[in-house]
């Protein structure tokens, strides 16, 4: 005889915020700091912020530009490396996030 386990259904997280993850980047972008332990934290936070916007979803095209535009600041002419993991993980989290938009447009609209 099989045991019926009961599990709870987890909740569903709510929706990312992503006008409001991009205004915190560029906030934590922009603080200057000489102690080497909030250069630490402002680090994190940068990290965590990217992380962020990439897991979020963008459900309209504005939410999509607002993603990449920020790949695309911090891509600007003072950059001296190549793009970090996570800018590289945000570009391709736009990306699908396009491609979704695209097929839910009817393929006579798209003509």
């Amino acid at each position: 005889m099989s045991q019926v386990i009961p599990l709870r259904p987890l909740p569903i997280p709510p929706a990312a915020d992503i006008p409001a993850l991009s205004a915190r980047l560029i906030q934590v972008e922009s603080a200057e700091t000489e102690d080497e332990d909030l250069l630490d934290l402002l680090l994190e936070a940068e990290t965590r912020t990217l992380a962020a916007l990439a897991d979020a979803r963008a459900a309209t095209m504005a939410e999509a530009v607002l993603k990449l535009a920020t790949v695309v600041r911090r891509a600007g002419d003072e950059r001296d490396g190549p793009l970090s993991e996570e800018e590289v993980e945000l570009l391709r989290s736009t990306l699908r996030d396009l491609q979704q938009m695209t097929e839910a447009v009817p393929v006579a609209v798209r003509a």
